[in-house]
């Protein structure tokens, strides 16, 4: 493509409606698996998260897939010609409508989105932001990636971005499907997620905890340096309000494994910014580049962990990097 068109400023009105959550999900689970939905929550829902785009032709659809046990909210953006397709999987706490920068950016070079709620997050099933093994998210990512195979035009490959925990589930998932890392395009990974900020001391805490409690309050923390994202979190109808005991639990047995991996012949682009307080960011930065020596990296000065939705400034420096670099 010669030309993108500019980013558009609408983003900036998130959460300017009414947006019924309950609705939406009840109309999903009544649709037949695989059915696009039309309905005025679905209208709601995108002008709530600025998800319309409507300086970018697309097509929108949103429907539902059975898969790892639940049901899971699954949404395409389709630009008129596509030139390729990307997989994106969000982070912990996060669901799809938090995504809207990100998507932006991918249709306005003309990419084609596929992107899901994991489970328990956002519109999909489950019990909400806990798992028992981060095995049943790759499994939710595999029914995804099996879907977007089926849709893909032959002989198309597939980017993958991911935020955070989307991230660490990328990688796990290109590993446990040696098929899938063969054909994969781009791989790009927002502050991926290893291990969790001030780990040596917060392991503690989490020991002392799992023995007396089955979850805490979630405490919101100012994880972009945009108050516009901060106050969307504090309407957001989709935002849990609880850390589980199990998830960190999960978390923890992932982390243990994935660091014994061997190393891999795969490039991600990786984006971090310094002040992360959500991530290990300098132990997982150094895990990563040393598992795939043929990563590439870009630290953020004054980035903070929801790169998704920095501010305008840092999310340039993000685009300017992957224009640079990816093969799109």
């Amino acid at each position: 493509m010669s030309t993108k068109p500019a980013p558009s400023d609408a983003l900036a009105t998130r959460g300017g409606n009414v947006f019924d959550a309950a609705a939406l999900r009840s109309a999903l689970e009544q649709a037949p698996s695989g059915t696009a939905l039309e309905a005025q929550a679905v209208a709601d829902y995108r002008a709530f998260y600025s998800l319309n785009f409507p300086h970018i032709a697309h097509q929108h659809r949103i429907f539902s897939l059975q898969g790892a046990g639940e049901r899971l909210t699954v949404q395409h953006y389709l630009p008129a010609d596509a030139r390729g397709h990307v997989l994106l999987c969000h982070g912990y706490y996060d669901h799809v409508g938090l995504f809207a920068y990100t998507i932006e950016y991918l249709l306005r070079h003309g990419l084609a989105v596929i992107t899901y709620d994991q489970i328990g997050h956002g519109l999909s099933s489950g019990d909400p932001v806990t798992i028992e093994s981060f095995d049943r998210y790759v499994e939710a990512t595999r029914v995804v990636h099996a879907h977007a195979q089926d849709t893909l035009p032959a002989q198309s490959g597939l980017h993958w971005v991911g935020q955070s925990m989307g991230g660490a589930i990328v990688m796990e998932y290109l590993q446990q499907h040696p098929a899938a890392a063969n054909e994969v395009g781009e791989i790009v990974l927002l502050a991926p997620l290893i291990r969790p900020y001030a780990w040596w001391i917060n392991r503690w805490v989490f020991g002392v905890a799992k023995l007396t409690i089955t979850e805490r309050p979630r405490v919101l923390t100012a994880n972009a340096e945009n108050p516009e994202f901060h106050d969307l979190q504090k309407i957001d109808p989709l935002q849990a309000r609880i850390l589980p005991v199990a998830w960190v639990q999960a978390m923890v047995d992932w982390y243990k494994r994935f660091v014994r991996y061997p190393v891999s012949g795969l490039a991600p682009k990786l984006i971090q910014g310094d002040a992360d307080r959500t991530v290990d960011w300098k132990f997982n930065l150094k895990t990563y580049e040393r598992r795939y020596p043929n990563a590439r990296h870009l630290i953020i000065a004054g980035g903070r962990h929801h790169l998704a939705n920095e501010a305008p400034d840092k999310r340039q420096q993000m685009w300017s990097f992957l224009d640079e670099h990816c093969s799109w």
